[in-house]
């Protein structure tokens, strides 16, 4: 018990004076929060939106919801790897300045949209333009120690859970005030002042690696994601992240529909929020214990605890008879979904060579793009499969198919993919957990 309490301290030197890695990954997280709580502030009401654009009866409106959500993953897709192999030649730091600025300039815009087409053109640009997971991951990856990767990339993902759960609730209310327009303007603001804040007091030390005159240019840049898209590893990594985002989607879109229908009584708008504040909110704590645990423990471990935790917590969502079961079992998930990106995240920067001051080597932007192609695959297709399993099998088995998903990662994890060993205890005992 002794040494565990002493593996978790802080020394006094740690507090009185961060380390310079440190003063970076608090600013970093903090710029995240206020990207995803202005995601978070406008996009779970776009359909409102959309109707307001003339489109049509309430089917259209649909249709162009889907079509816009589509559109916006596919393009951050394709878009991914190219800045991912631009940061890798021009620094990380430029890649979360490139989504924090274009995004709430391109946020703010969609705001005065006149018309459907409009706001579809100004859509697909957000997609890519933004992507601040995979630009503030290998940006973290690339200044903290090796021994602190799994506790960063908590950090980061405690952002987005808890700014999807925050934005939400702030952006309903600003909507129901001031007007859907009005919160496109605040979204805008707070992807501008996470730029701000990046730029006062996250720093990097970036060396452009030497380019071969064959790799200069787009095409360059090209075959540079085409050399790393090879790695047996990465490509699993990449087929397992999806797999995992297209279950997750494939229920998310479902719930209000799947709410309404265990109880029509009930406000459902207000019990889907609370169900994802609730979820976000106990996803945020558990990604920083989940990542700290990981550093320990071993990422390929966590990550395959945490898809069979989370596999076997969608069954009983296919069986509950109350909103107030289904709420438990939403917050008992956000337990294991929050360690799952953070691990899986951390299991892929953990592959790859480290330099002797800790940080990452040059292919992290590569690296994470391809990641985010194949997440934002499973955003795309997810709620489209999510759509056609209720309209043929029923609402409840998409938590089934989920299930079986996430339950097919956990068997396969442990034949399809290595880790490298846990740091010994040694190496933590009296560290700061910071």
């Amino acid at each position: 018990m002794r040494s565990a309490l002493e593996s978790v301290s802080l020394e006094p030197a740690d507090v009185a004076q961060p380390r310079p890695w440190q003063r970076n990954l608090f600013a970093l997280t903090g710029a995240s929060f206020l990207m995803f709580t202005a995601f978070g502030f406008v996009f779970p009401f776009l359909p409102l939106f959309i109707s307001e654009l003339g489109v049509g009866d309430m089917r259209q409106v649909e249709i162009w919801s889907g079509i816009s959500s589509f559109g916006q993953a596919l393009v951050l897709s394709i878009f991914s790897p190219i800045w991912g192999a631009v940061a890798d030649r021009h620094g990380r730091r430029l890649m979360v300045l490139r989504a924090a600025f274009g995004g709430g300039i391109v946020i703010g815009l969609m705001g005065l949209s006149q018309n459907i087409w409009e706001f579809m053109t100004l859509r697909l640009i957000q997609g890519a333009m933004t992507g601040v997971v995979a630009a503030a991951s290998a940006l973290a990856i690339s200044f903290v120690p090796r021994a602190r990767m799994g506790f960063a990339l908590g950090l980061i993902q405690m952002a987005s859970f808890a700014g999807n759960a925050v934005g939400p609730l702030l952006g309903g209310f600003s909507a129901d005030h001031f007007g859907y327009r009005y919160s496109f303007a605040v979204s805008g603001a707070l992807f501008l002042s996470a730029g701000v804040l990046t730029i006062l007091f996250v720093t990097e030390h970036f060396e452009p690696p030497a380019v071969e005159p064959k790799r200069s240019g787009l095409g360059g840049m090209l075959r540079d994601i085409r050399d790393e898209g090879r790695d047996r590893q990465l490509l699993i990594m990449m087929l397992v992240l999806f797999s995992a985002t297209f279950g997750v989607n494939v229920v998310q879109p479902m719930l209000p529909l799947f709410v309404q229908n265990l109880d029509p009584t009930v406000s459902v708008a207000t019990v889907t929020g609370v169900i994802f504040t609730v979820a976000g909110v106990v996803a945020a704590i558990s990604s920083v214990v989940w990542g700290r645990t990981g550093d320990r423990v071993g990422f390929r471990r966590l990550l395959i605890a945490m898809a069979l935790g989370a596999g076997l917590i969608y069954v009983p969502q296919a069986f509950v008879t109350t909103v107030v079961q289904l709420i438990v079992l939403r917050g008992i998930l956000g337990i294991f979904d929050g360690g799952l990106l953070p691990s899986a995240n951390a299991l892929i920067a953990s592959s790859r060579p480290s330099k002797p001051g800790g940080g990452a080597q040059t292919s992290l932007g590569t690296t994470y793009g391809l990641i985010n192609l194949a997440n934002g695959m499973g955003f795309a297709l997810g709620p489209l499969a999510g759509g056609l399993i209720a309209a043929t099998l029923g609402l409840r088995n998409v938590f089934l198919v989920t299930a079986v998903i996430l339950l097919a990662i956990a068997a396969f994890l442990p034949f399809g993919i290595k880790d490298r060993k846990p740091l010994p205890e040694g190496d933590f005992k009296g560290a700061s957990p910071l």
